[in-house]
Protein backbone atom coordinates (compact mmCIF):
# COMPACT_ATOMS: atom_id res chain seq x y z
CA UNK A 1 0.00 0.00 0.00
CA UNK A 2 1.69 3.56 -0.70
CA UNK A 3 1.57 5.86 2.16
CA UNK A 4 -0.62 8.55 2.41
CA UNK A 5 1.26 12.24 1.33
CA UNK A 6 0.78 14.82 4.28
CA UNK A 7 0.15 16.96 1.61
CA UNK A 8 -0.44 19.96 3.96
CA UNK A 9 3.16 19.49 4.70
CA UNK A 10 4.01 19.64 1.02
CA UNK A 11 1.54 22.98 0.88
CA UNK A 12 3.00 25.15 3.84
CA UNK A 13 6.80 24.55 2.69
CA UNK A 14 5.76 25.51 -1.11
CA UNK A 15 4.29 28.48 0.46
CA UNK A 16 7.01 29.14 2.09
CA UNK A 17 9.22 29.02 -0.91
CA UNK A 18 6.55 31.00 -2.89
CA UNK A 19 7.31 33.80 -0.66
CA UNK A 20 10.76 33.82 -0.52
CA UNK A 21 10.75 34.01 -4.85
CA UNK A 22 7.86 36.88 -4.74
CA UNK A 23 10.44 38.76 -2.36
CA UNK A 24 13.23 37.99 -5.28
CA UNK A 25 11.00 39.14 -8.24
CA UNK A 26 10.98 42.84 -5.69
CA UNK A 27 14.27 43.25 -6.87
CA UNK A 28 13.24 43.46 -10.29
CA UNK A 29 10.99 46.81 -9.91
CA UNK A 30 13.42 47.84 -7.08
CA UNK A 31 16.64 48.40 -9.69
CA UNK A 32 14.42 50.40 -12.23
CA UNK A 33 13.97 52.76 -9.37
CA UNK A 34 17.27 52.64 -8.84
CA UNK A 35 18.37 52.82 -12.65
CA UNK A 36 15.51 55.90 -13.57
CA UNK A 37 13.98 52.92 -15.97
CA UNK A 38 10.20 52.22 -16.47
CA UNK A 39 8.89 50.00 -13.59
CA UNK A 40 8.67 46.44 -14.70
CA UNK A 41 4.54 45.89 -13.91
CA UNK A 42 4.39 42.35 -14.85
CA UNK A 43 7.09 41.43 -12.21
CA UNK A 44 6.08 43.46 -9.52
CA UNK A 45 2.16 41.67 -10.01
CA UNK A 46 3.57 38.44 -9.92
CA UNK A 47 5.71 39.28 -7.15
CA UNK A 48 2.03 40.50 -5.34
CA UNK A 49 0.14 37.16 -6.13
CA UNK A 50 2.94 34.85 -5.32
CA UNK A 51 3.47 36.75 -2.06
CA UNK A 52 -0.47 36.40 -1.31
CA UNK A 53 -0.15 32.60 -2.59
CA UNK A 54 2.31 31.69 -0.14
CA UNK A 55 0.92 33.76 2.79
CA UNK A 56 -2.08 31.69 3.03
CA UNK A 57 0.41 28.49 2.30
CA UNK A 58 2.56 29.22 4.81
CA UNK A 59 -0.77 29.43 7.54
CA UNK A 60 -1.69 25.82 7.09
CA UNK A 61 -1.91 23.61 10.18
CA UNK A 62 0.94 20.69 9.04
CA UNK A 63 3.13 18.03 10.87
CA UNK A 64 6.38 18.01 9.43
CA UNK A 65 7.45 16.39 6.33
CA UNK A 66 9.24 12.86 6.30
CA UNK A 67 11.67 12.34 3.32
CA UNK A 68 8.97 10.96 0.59
CA UNK A 69 7.56 14.27 1.03
CA UNK A 70 10.64 15.82 0.92
CA UNK A 71 11.24 14.57 -2.29
CA UNK A 72 7.69 15.10 -3.47
CA UNK A 73 8.51 19.32 -2.63
CA UNK A 74 11.59 19.16 -4.41
CA UNK A 75 10.28 17.43 -7.30
CA UNK A 76 7.08 19.98 -7.71
CA UNK A 77 9.07 23.16 -6.22
CA UNK A 78 11.99 23.60 -9.16
CA UNK A 79 9.66 23.00 -12.25
CA UNK A 80 6.98 25.39 -10.34
CA UNK A 81 9.25 28.19 -9.51
CA UNK A 82 10.73 28.40 -12.97
CA UNK A 83 7.54 28.20 -14.21
CA UNK A 84 6.26 31.14 -12.33
CA UNK A 85 9.11 33.28 -13.17
CA UNK A 86 8.59 32.68 -17.18
CA UNK A 87 5.23 34.40 -16.71
CA UNK A 88 6.90 37.99 -16.13
CA UNK A 89 9.97 37.06 -17.89
CA UNK A 90 8.04 36.60 -21.17
CA UNK A 91 5.51 39.52 -21.08
CA UNK A 92 7.98 41.63 -20.37
CA UNK A 93 10.48 40.59 -23.30
CA UNK A 94 7.62 40.09 -25.38
CA UNK A 95 8.62 36.55 -25.99
CA UNK A 96 7.31 32.80 -26.02
CA UNK A 97 6.69 31.14 -23.22
CA UNK A 98 8.79 28.28 -24.02
CA UNK A 99 11.33 31.00 -24.32
CA UNK A 100 10.82 32.44 -20.99
CA UNK A 101 10.29 28.59 -19.17
CA UNK A 102 13.92 27.50 -20.41
CA UNK A 103 15.53 30.96 -19.66
CA UNK A 104 14.29 30.43 -16.15
CA UNK A 105 14.97 26.88 -16.07
CA UNK A 106 18.50 27.79 -16.99
CA UNK A 107 18.35 30.59 -14.15
CA UNK A 108 17.64 28.78 -11.37
CA UNK A 109 19.24 25.49 -12.20
CA UNK A 110 22.64 27.43 -12.32
CA UNK A 111 23.01 26.13 -15.82
CA UNK A 112 23.67 29.41 -17.39
CA UNK A 113 22.30 28.69 -21.28
CA UNK A 114 20.19 31.34 -22.88
CA UNK A 115 18.10 31.81 -25.71
CA UNK A 116 17.95 35.79 -25.54
CA UNK A 117 19.27 37.71 -27.61
CA UNK A 118 20.08 41.77 -27.73
CA UNK A 119 21.09 41.32 -24.07
CA UNK A 120 24.00 43.75 -24.02
CA UNK A 121 20.76 46.14 -24.47
CA UNK A 122 17.88 45.09 -21.84
CA UNK A 123 16.62 46.74 -18.92
CA UNK A 124 19.27 46.75 -16.14
CA UNK A 125 17.10 44.96 -13.90
CA UNK A 126 16.21 42.30 -16.19
CA UNK A 127 20.41 41.51 -16.67
CA UNK A 128 20.47 41.44 -12.73
CA UNK A 129 17.13 38.88 -12.45
CA UNK A 130 19.23 36.49 -14.54
CA UNK A 131 21.97 36.87 -12.50
CA UNK A 132 19.62 36.54 -8.83
CA UNK A 133 18.09 33.51 -10.36
CA UNK A 134 21.29 31.57 -10.68
CA UNK A 135 22.77 33.10 -7.47
CA UNK A 136 19.86 32.04 -5.22
CA UNK A 137 19.06 28.45 -7.36
CA UNK A 138 22.58 27.54 -6.92
CA UNK A 139 23.04 27.76 -3.13
CA UNK A 140 18.85 26.52 -2.99
CA UNK A 141 15.74 28.71 -2.61
CA UNK A 142 14.98 26.39 -0.01
CA UNK A 143 18.35 27.52 2.20
CA UNK A 144 16.76 30.96 2.32
CA UNK A 145 13.47 30.19 3.25
CA UNK A 146 15.30 27.79 6.16
CA UNK A 147 16.55 31.51 7.37
CA UNK A 148 13.69 33.65 7.03
CA UNK A 149 11.16 31.66 8.20
CA UNK A 150 11.40 30.14 12.09
CA UNK A 151 9.45 27.30 11.57
CA UNK A 152 10.64 26.24 8.20
CA UNK A 153 14.03 23.99 9.42
CA UNK A 154 11.25 21.83 11.41
CA UNK A 155 8.88 21.27 8.55
CA UNK A 156 10.89 21.38 5.62
CA UNK A 157 14.35 19.83 6.84
CA UNK A 158 13.80 17.08 4.31
CA UNK A 159 13.59 18.77 1.45
CA UNK A 160 16.40 20.80 2.88
CA UNK A 161 17.92 17.60 3.18
CA UNK A 162 17.62 16.59 -0.51
CA UNK A 163 19.32 19.33 -1.86
CA UNK A 164 21.87 19.94 0.91
CA UNK A 165 22.33 16.72 3.04
CA UNK A 166 25.11 18.24 4.72
CA UNK A 167 25.15 19.99 7.90
CA UNK A 168 28.22 21.95 9.29
CA UNK A 169 27.02 23.23 12.09
CA UNK A 170 24.79 21.51 14.67
CA UNK A 171 21.61 22.09 13.19
CA UNK A 172 20.05 22.53 9.20
CA UNK A 173 19.18 25.90 10.54
CA UNK A 174 22.43 27.05 11.92
CA UNK A 175 24.00 25.23 8.38
CA UNK A 176 21.79 27.26 6.61
CA UNK A 177 22.51 30.96 8.25
CA UNK A 178 26.15 29.20 7.55
CA UNK A 179 26.32 28.32 3.70
CA UNK A 180 24.46 32.09 3.45
CA UNK A 181 27.48 33.79 5.08
CA UNK A 182 29.53 31.54 3.27
CA UNK A 183 27.88 32.89 -0.37
CA UNK A 184 27.77 36.74 0.68
CA UNK A 185 31.53 36.47 1.56
CA UNK A 186 32.76 35.19 -1.64
CA UNK A 187 30.16 37.63 -3.10
CA UNK A 188 31.76 40.44 -2.08
CA UNK A 189 35.15 39.66 -1.87
CA UNK A 190 34.00 38.84 -5.91
CA UNK A 191 32.86 41.71 -6.65
CA UNK A 192 36.03 44.10 -5.13
CA UNK A 193 38.34 41.69 -7.01
CA UNK A 194 35.71 41.75 -10.17
CA UNK A 195 36.29 46.00 -10.19
CA UNK A 196 39.87 45.99 -9.27
CA UNK A 197 40.90 43.62 -11.98
CA UNK A 198 38.70 45.83 -14.86
CA UNK A 199 35.42 45.43 -14.21
CA UNK A 200 32.33 48.25 -13.67
CA UNK A 201 30.05 47.86 -10.54
CA UNK A 202 27.61 46.56 -13.02
CA UNK A 203 29.44 44.05 -14.67
CA UNK A 204 31.11 42.95 -11.82
CA UNK A 205 27.96 42.37 -9.63
CA UNK A 206 25.96 40.46 -12.04
CA UNK A 207 29.43 38.41 -12.88
CA UNK A 208 30.01 37.52 -9.40
CA UNK A 209 26.66 36.29 -8.71
CA UNK A 210 26.83 33.97 -11.76
CA UNK A 211 30.28 32.77 -10.56
CA UNK A 212 30.14 31.72 -7.11
CA UNK A 213 27.28 30.37 -8.27
CA UNK A 214 28.60 27.82 -11.02
CA UNK A 215 25.99 29.47 -13.52
CA UNK A 216 27.44 31.25 -16.49
CA UNK A 217 24.93 33.75 -17.40
CA UNK A 218 26.30 37.44 -18.56
CA UNK A 219 25.59 41.01 -19.40
CA UNK A 220 26.88 40.85 -22.51
CA UNK A 221 24.93 38.39 -25.95
CA UNK A 222 28.76 37.35 -26.20
CA UNK A 223 29.22 36.43 -22.85
CA UNK A 224 32.72 36.75 -20.79
CA UNK A 225 34.44 36.86 -23.82
CA UNK A 226 33.49 40.99 -24.54
CA UNK A 227 35.08 41.67 -20.76
CA UNK A 228 38.05 39.46 -21.27
CA UNK A 229 38.65 41.28 -24.22
CA UNK A 230 38.80 44.59 -22.57
CA UNK A 231 39.87 43.94 -19.22
CA UNK A 232 41.97 40.53 -19.60
CA UNK A 233 43.41 40.91 -16.39
CA UNK A 234 39.80 40.11 -15.03
CA UNK A 235 40.80 36.61 -16.26
CA UNK A 236 42.61 35.57 -13.03
CA UNK A 237 39.88 36.68 -10.69
CA UNK A 238 37.26 34.86 -12.34
CA UNK A 239 39.19 31.68 -12.71
CA UNK A 240 39.89 31.67 -8.82
CA UNK A 241 36.23 32.27 -7.95
CA UNK A 242 34.98 29.32 -10.51
CA UNK A 243 37.49 27.02 -8.61
CA UNK A 244 36.25 28.22 -4.80
CA UNK A 245 32.60 27.85 -6.39
CA UNK A 246 32.82 24.32 -7.69
CA UNK A 247 34.22 23.28 -3.65
CA UNK A 248 32.64 21.55 -0.87
CA UNK A 249 30.88 24.27 1.46
CA UNK A 250 32.16 22.32 4.69
CA UNK A 251 36.16 22.72 3.43
CA UNK A 252 35.14 26.58 1.69
CA UNK A 253 34.05 26.88 5.65
CA UNK A 254 37.42 25.87 7.14
CA UNK A 255 39.37 27.62 4.15
CA UNK A 256 37.85 31.06 5.01
CA UNK A 257 38.99 30.12 8.84
CA UNK A 258 42.58 29.90 7.41
CA UNK A 259 42.45 26.30 8.69
CA UNK A 260 44.22 25.39 4.94
CA UNK A 261 45.70 21.58 6.43
CA UNK A 262 42.25 20.66 6.76
CA UNK A 263 41.73 21.42 3.15
CA UNK A 264 44.37 19.68 1.83
CA UNK A 265 43.55 16.44 3.97
CA UNK A 266 40.42 16.04 2.23
CA UNK A 267 40.68 13.15 -0.53
CA UNK A 268 38.31 14.34 -2.10
CA UNK A 269 39.40 18.19 -2.51
CA UNK A 270 42.67 16.37 -3.97
CA UNK A 271 40.61 14.28 -6.14
CA UNK A 272 39.21 17.24 -7.52
CA UNK A 273 42.27 19.59 -7.63
CA UNK A 274 44.54 16.77 -9.56
CA UNK A 275 41.79 15.62 -12.01
CA UNK A 276 41.41 18.96 -12.86
CA UNK A 277 45.24 19.73 -13.47
CA UNK A 278 45.57 16.52 -15.34
CA UNK A 279 42.15 17.47 -17.76
CA UNK A 280 43.99 20.77 -17.78
CA UNK A 281 47.31 19.72 -19.53
CA UNK A 282 45.66 17.44 -22.37
CA UNK A 283 43.61 20.47 -22.67
CA UNK A 284 46.27 22.83 -23.30
CA UNK A 285 47.91 20.32 -25.64
CA UNK A 286 44.86 19.82 -27.98
CA UNK A 287 44.36 23.38 -28.28
CA UNK A 288 48.44 23.15 -29.52
CA UNK A 289 48.34 19.91 -31.32
CA UNK A 290 44.50 19.85 -32.90
CA UNK A 291 43.30 23.23 -32.78
CA UNK A 292 46.63 24.25 -33.97
CA UNK A 293 46.60 27.23 -31.14
CA UNK A 294 49.44 28.97 -30.69
CA UNK A 295 50.52 28.34 -27.10
CA UNK A 296 49.64 31.18 -24.91
CA UNK A 297 46.23 31.39 -26.09
CA UNK A 298 46.23 27.73 -25.55
CA UNK A 299 47.27 28.28 -21.78
CA UNK A 300 44.66 31.21 -21.35
CA UNK A 301 41.57 29.78 -22.99
CA UNK A 302 42.55 26.01 -22.53
CA UNK A 303 42.97 26.99 -18.79
CA UNK A 304 40.30 29.14 -17.93
CA UNK A 305 37.52 26.67 -20.65
CA UNK A 306 38.28 23.55 -18.66
CA UNK A 307 38.21 25.28 -15.22
CA UNK A 308 34.83 26.62 -15.89
CA UNK A 309 33.57 22.89 -17.32
CA UNK A 310 34.72 21.00 -14.71
CA UNK A 311 33.20 23.58 -12.44
CA UNK A 312 30.22 23.55 -14.34
CA UNK A 313 30.31 27.32 -14.28
CA UNK A 314 29.94 28.10 -18.19
CA UNK A 315 32.03 31.56 -19.16
CA UNK A 316 34.50 30.67 -21.81
CA UNK A 317 36.82 32.30 -23.70
CA UNK A 318 36.76 31.66 -27.82
CA UNK A 319 33.93 29.97 -29.83
CA UNK A 320 33.65 26.22 -28.36
CA UNK A 321 32.06 25.10 -31.09
CA UNK A 322 34.57 25.41 -33.45
CA UNK A 323 37.19 23.64 -30.95
CA UNK A 324 38.10 19.81 -32.34
CA UNK A 325 36.33 16.78 -31.53
CA UNK A 326 39.32 16.11 -29.23
CA UNK A 327 39.10 19.02 -27.15
CA UNK A 328 35.05 19.01 -26.93
CA UNK A 329 35.21 15.25 -25.38
CA UNK A 330 38.13 16.52 -22.78
CA UNK A 331 35.17 19.02 -21.98
CA UNK A 332 32.66 16.70 -21.93
CA UNK A 333 34.47 14.21 -19.62
CA UNK A 334 35.25 17.42 -17.21
CA UNK A 335 31.57 18.35 -17.73
CA UNK A 336 30.53 15.01 -16.20
CA UNK A 337 33.29 14.43 -13.34
CA UNK A 338 32.00 17.74 -12.21
CA UNK A 339 33.21 19.84 -8.93
CA UNK A 340 33.06 18.67 -5.60
CA UNK A 341 29.91 17.18 -3.31
CA UNK A 342 27.88 20.24 -1.21
CA UNK A 343 28.94 22.50 -3.33
CA UNK A 344 26.70 24.12 -5.91
CA UNK A 345 28.84 22.55 -9.60
CA UNK A 346 27.05 19.63 -10.99
CA UNK A 347 28.23 16.46 -12.55
CA UNK A 348 28.45 13.29 -10.76
CA UNK A 349 31.07 15.03 -8.30
CA UNK A 350 34.23 14.57 -7.03
CA UNK A 351 33.30 12.37 -4.41
CA UNK A 352 31.51 10.00 -6.60
CA UNK A 353 34.28 9.89 -8.64
CA UNK A 354 36.82 8.63 -5.86
CA UNK A 355 34.04 6.46 -4.20
CA UNK A 356 34.20 4.36 -8.07
CA UNK A 357 38.07 4.77 -8.24
CA UNK A 358 39.11 3.85 -5.18
CA UNK A 359 36.24 0.56 -6.04
CA UNK A 360 38.41 0.11 -9.01
CA UNK A 361 41.27 -0.39 -7.13
CA UNK A 362 39.94 -2.76 -4.33
CA UNK A 363 38.42 -5.14 -6.82
CA UNK A 364 41.75 -5.43 -8.69
CA UNK A 365 44.00 -5.89 -5.69
CA UNK A 366 40.77 -8.26 -4.65
CA UNK A 367 40.83 -10.37 -7.59
CA UNK A 368 45.37 -10.44 -7.71
CA UNK A 369 45.85 -11.80 -4.09
CA UNK A 370 42.73 -13.83 -4.61
CA UNK A 371 40.06 -11.77 -2.49
CA UNK A 372 42.16 -11.54 0.83
CA UNK A 373 41.86 -7.90 0.32
CA UNK A 374 40.08 -5.96 2.98
CA UNK A 375 36.32 -5.76 1.97
CA UNK A 376 36.02 -1.76 4.08
CA UNK A 377 36.95 0.99 2.14
CA UNK A 378 38.08 4.47 3.28
CA UNK A 379 37.79 7.96 2.40
CA UNK A 380 39.50 10.67 4.90
CA UNK A 381 39.37 8.02 7.84
CA UNK A 382 35.73 7.22 7.33
CA UNK A 383 34.29 3.66 6.62
CA UNK A 384 32.67 3.79 3.29
CA UNK A 385 29.89 0.60 2.93
CA UNK A 386 28.61 -0.78 -0.41
CA UNK A 387 25.67 0.96 -0.02
CA UNK A 388 27.54 4.16 -0.77
CA UNK A 389 29.55 2.49 -3.30
CA UNK A 390 26.31 1.31 -4.92
CA UNK A 391 24.51 4.75 -4.94
CA UNK A 392 27.68 6.04 -6.49
CA UNK A 393 27.61 3.77 -9.27
CA UNK A 394 24.15 3.90 -10.08
CA UNK A 395 24.33 7.64 -10.27
CA UNK A 396 27.23 7.59 -12.47
CA UNK A 397 24.96 5.07 -14.44
CA UNK A 398 21.59 7.05 -14.62
CA UNK A 399 23.69 10.10 -15.30
CA UNK A 400 25.05 9.08 -18.59
CA UNK A 401 22.58 7.23 -19.73
CA UNK A 402 20.32 10.64 -19.02
CA UNK A 403 23.19 11.92 -21.27
CA UNK A 404 23.37 9.61 -24.24
CA UNK A 405 19.53 9.55 -24.25
CA UNK A 406 18.85 12.86 -24.40
CA UNK A 407 21.95 13.07 -27.24
CA UNK A 408 20.84 10.62 -29.09
CA UNK A 409 17.52 12.29 -29.25
CA UNK A 410 18.72 15.46 -30.31
CA UNK A 411 20.75 14.06 -33.48
CA UNK A 412 17.09 13.76 -35.10
CA UNK A 413 17.81 17.47 -35.76
CA UNK A 414 20.44 17.08 -37.74
CA UNK A 415 23.22 18.11 -34.99
CA UNK A 416 26.65 15.64 -35.01
CA UNK A 417 26.35 13.23 -32.66
CA UNK A 418 29.62 14.74 -30.64
CA UNK A 419 27.69 18.65 -30.50
CA UNK A 420 24.98 16.99 -29.48
CA UNK A 421 27.11 14.67 -26.32
CA UNK A 422 28.25 17.88 -25.10
CA UNK A 423 25.40 20.23 -25.38
CA UNK A 424 23.57 17.44 -23.34
CA UNK A 425 26.54 17.09 -21.11
CA UNK A 426 26.33 20.54 -20.30
CA UNK A 427 22.86 20.61 -19.36
CA UNK A 428 22.25 17.84 -17.33
CA UNK A 429 25.75 19.04 -15.76
CA UNK A 430 24.25 22.87 -14.70
CA UNK A 431 27.37 24.22 -17.01
CA UNK A 432 25.87 26.01 -20.08
CA UNK A 433 28.43 25.62 -22.56
CA UNK A 434 27.46 24.98 -25.76
CA UNK A 435 28.79 23.75 -28.82
CA UNK A 436 26.10 25.70 -30.47
CA UNK A 437 22.96 23.02 -30.63
CA UNK A 438 21.19 25.69 -28.02
CA UNK A 439 19.94 29.07 -29.49
CA UNK A 440 17.04 30.87 -29.88
CA UNK A 441 16.51 29.36 -33.66
CA UNK A 442 16.79 25.94 -31.85
CA UNK A 443 13.95 23.35 -32.55
CA UNK A 444 11.11 23.22 -30.31
CA UNK A 445 12.10 19.06 -29.54
CA UNK A 446 15.77 20.55 -28.33
CA UNK A 447 14.76 23.28 -26.04
CA UNK A 448 12.50 20.47 -24.67
CA UNK A 449 15.11 18.11 -24.20
CA UNK A 450 17.67 20.83 -22.75
CA UNK A 451 14.69 21.84 -20.41
CA UNK A 452 14.42 18.05 -18.91
CA UNK A 453 18.32 17.70 -18.64
CA UNK A 454 18.43 20.69 -16.71
CA UNK A 455 15.51 19.72 -14.35
CA UNK A 456 16.68 16.19 -13.93
CA UNK A 457 20.11 17.21 -13.13
CA UNK A 458 19.89 19.98 -10.86
CA UNK A 459 18.45 17.81 -8.19
CA UNK A 460 20.24 14.88 -8.84
CA UNK A 461 17.57 12.35 -10.61
CA UNK A 462 15.51 12.58 -7.22
CA UNK A 463 12.15 12.74 -9.17
CA UNK A 464 13.14 9.92 -11.38
CA UNK A 465 13.67 7.99 -8.01
CA UNK A 466 10.70 8.68 -7.28
CA UNK A 467 8.79 7.53 -10.06
CA UNK A 468 10.70 4.28 -10.30
CA UNK A 469 9.49 3.97 -6.36
CA UNK A 470 6.09 3.73 -7.60
CA UNK A 471 6.46 1.85 -10.53
CA UNK A 472 8.56 -0.80 -10.06
CA UNK A 473 7.40 -1.26 -6.20
CA UNK A 474 5.16 0.01 -3.64
CA UNK A 475 7.29 -1.25 -0.52
CA UNK A 476 10.69 0.52 -1.71
CA UNK A 477 8.32 4.22 -1.61
CA UNK A 478 6.65 2.65 1.91
CA UNK A 479 10.15 2.27 3.68
CA UNK A 480 11.07 5.90 2.50
CA UNK A 481 8.13 7.11 4.62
Amino acid sequence: MVPRLNWKGVLKVIGSLEIVVGLLMLSVPFIDVLTFKPITLSFLLTSIILLIVGYYLQRLEAQEIGLLEGIVTTSIAWPLISFEASIPLMTSLNISFVDAWFESISGFTGTGFTVLTGIDYMKPSIITWRSIMQWTGELGVVVFAMVLFPYFYKLGASAYGIERPIKIDASFYMTARRLIRIYLILTVAGIIAYVYSGMNFYEAFNHVLTTVATGGMSTYDAGYQVIFNRAPLTYIPVLIFMFLGGMNFVLLDKLLRGDLGSVWRSEEFRTYLYSMLILIMLTILSYIFIDRANYSYAVIAGTFNLVSAMTTTGFSIGDISKLSTTTKLILIASMYFGGMVFSTAGGIKSFRLLIICKKLKHSAVTTLIGGKAEKAMRIDGSFIDENEVSQALLFALIHVLAIFAGATFMTVYGYSFVDTLFEATSAAGCVGLSAGVIGPASPLGVKLTIMTLMLLGRIEYIQLYLVIGFIAGRKIVKELK
